[in-house]
């Protein structure tokens, strides 16, 4: 019952991640939801910072330079995220003074964030990939994981070091299902015995950590392709890549 409630959990996550991940769109979007009323909040930012981190997915977090744009990022009603850079491709007039260049990016950026303020919207939220609670479902997941992986019964078929890279290296929380379809993690289970030479036949920490790099780099060059089949609504780059 346990591994059922665990793949629950992990599918409620991998399709909040999908569902909430930002999606690049267009200026003119951007003004259509703050007109329509369906702009909920919205951050400024300068671009984005990629960090990269133990999480089942990629941490791509905002650059703040401390003035609006060019790059704009918005939360609709139904929690999607959305972004597009403003004054890349502005030509309309721009008069000297018309806007103060250590707050904006840009005279397009100046004139939106005055829309902006007029709307009153929320100008900050908590985490643009997620929306709570299950914003942090990924590490309360990895925190009951490692719980259980330390202070539960010995693996198996691998050591702890082992299922520990499995678990925190390969991408999109995978390894949990391979944790869960090869062990029995919360019962014990009868040590195997060892080789000829006495050495423990159980996965080493080694295989673990080589599976985690190797899984990592084929996700990404499998995502990069999909994302340019299919575009980035359908692979969007926070849903792991």
């Amino acid at each position: 019952m346990l591994r059922v409630v665990l793949l629950v959990l992990w599918i409620c996550w991998a399709a909040s991640s999908w569902w909430s991940a930002p999606r690049q769109a267009s200026t003119a979007r951007a003004r259509a939801d703050l007109s329509a009323g369906r702009m909920v909040s919205y951050q400024w930012a300068a671009g984005w910072d990629n960090t990269a981190d133990w999480s089942w997915a990629e941490d791509r977090g905002l650059w703040l330079s401390g003035r609006a744009g060019p790059l704009f990022v918005w939360r609709t009603g139904d929690w999607r995220v959305h972004y597009a850079e403003f004054d890349r491709d502005f030509t309309g007039p721009t008069e000297p003074g018309s806007f103060d260049a250590t707050q904006y990016s840009g005279a397009e950026a100046a004139a939106f964030d005055q829309l902006l303020q007029s709307a009153e919207l929320d100008r900050r939220w908590q985490g643009v990939d997620s929306p709570p609670p299950l914003g942090n479902l990924a590490a309360l997941l990895m925190l009951g994981l490692l719980t259980v992986l330390v202070l539960g019964p010995a693996p198996a078929r691998g050591t702890r070091w082992f299922w520990f890279w499995v678990l925190t290296g390969v991408p999109f929380g995978l390894g949990l299902i391979w944790w869960l379809g090869r062990e029995r993690p919360w019962h014990p289970a009868e040590p195997a015995p060892p080789t000829a030479v006495g050495r423990d036949p159980r996965d080493r920490w080694y295989a673990g950590l080589l599976i985690g790099i190797a899984t990592s780099i084929a996700a990404s060059l499998l995502l990069y392709g999909l994302r340019q089949v299919l575009g980035e609504w359908y692979v969007p780059h926070d849903a792991g890549s």
